[in-house]
């Protein structure tokens, strides 16, 4: 078609460039293209064909922290992450957690946002796996892991994997796409990891304090005054075959039947030279206390 008689126009859709999630995947995009012209002196157009595609679904994902501080050391420890579909599809994660005792870990959608495992209000995953997330969306988690038995400056690790498939960035995983359509991975290869480093454990701590009542009712270290003594032992994390031992001081003498564990009566035991509590296994952060009494010779 050309001539000064002749006009020619084609009209063209073009799609702006934006982020990977605002076509959502498995759109169908269509386009036809129209030519007018001039013949006779009437305006004539006629279409081309159509043409068609599906938006693949692009796969992303990022896992994020808003906590900076090392993980305790202790059983029940709530790590609170958000998992975040960078992706422009409708995509499930499986999440998975390394480096605690037991190889095992609980991971719930945090309903609440409180950073806690409430049974009553968060969801348990099932399989691992969390439910399909819409693009862009994000989803708080937290994970539930035993860290008592990993090493001062050891790591747990929590993963994030599209179902749809991971790997290398621009791998195609054809018809698995939204709609019908392919797959491709993204750039974040589709997983996510944190490594989130453990504190080491503080020790034991052993607080003793003292009050006195001597037999005119002041608090006069005095001869036959009674001198109780109270023991806090405080454990961070479990521990194994705990044990005081505090030997009697000289000029005092043992006041018979004296000895307490929590408040609970204890036997005495051995020649009233020393008290000697056994505590054994602790099996999680506790304060215990013991308490006996002397009098001053």
């Amino acid at each position: 078609m050309s001539g000064g008689a002749t006009a020619l126009s084609v009209a063209m859709a073009v799609l702006a460039a934006s982020p990977a999630w605002a076509t959502d995947a498995g759109s169908r995009i269509t386009n036809i293209a129209t030519a007018r012209y001039g013949s006779a002196g009437a305006i004539q157009a006629v279409d081309s064909n159509s043409v068609a595609l599906i938006v693949a679904e692009r796969l992303d994902v990022t896992l994020a922290r808003a906590a900076t501080a090392p993980l305790p050391q202790g059983a029940g420890t709530p790590v609170a992450v958000l998992l975040a579909n960078g992706g422009n599809g409708h995509e499930a994660f499986a999440i998975q957690v390394s480096g605690v005792a037991g190889g095992a870990a609980t991971v719930a959608i945090d309903r609440d946002g409180d950073g806690r495992y409430d049974p009553a209000v968060d969801t348990a995953l099932t399989g691992g796996h969390t439910p399909e997330i819409a693009p862009g969306a994000t989803l708080a988690l937290v994970i539930v892991a035993d860290t008592g038995a990993v090493a001062p400056g050891g790591v747990v690790t929590i993963g994030a994997v599209a179902l749809t498939g991971s790997g290398t960035p621009g791998t195609v995983i054809a018809d698995r796409g939204d709609g019908g359509g392919d797959a491709v991975v993204g750039v974040t290869g589709a997983a996510a990891t944190l490594a989130i480093p453990v504190a080491a454990a503080a020790p034991p701590t052993l607080v003793k304090s003292q009050s006195v009542l001597a037999p005119d009712g002041s608090s006069r270290p005095v001869r036959g005054a009674i001198v109780t003594y109270v023991l806090d032992a405080g454990f961070a994390v479990a521990a194994d075959d705990a044990r005081i031992d505090d030997p009697v001081p000289a000029g005092t003498r043992y006041v018979a039947g004296s000895l307490r564990l929590d408040g609970v009566a204890l036997a005495d035991a051995g020649d009233g030279s020393a008290v000697h509590v056994a505590l054994g296994p602790v099996p999680r952060p506790v304060t215990r206390r013991i308490q006996f009494q002397v009098q001053i010779q």
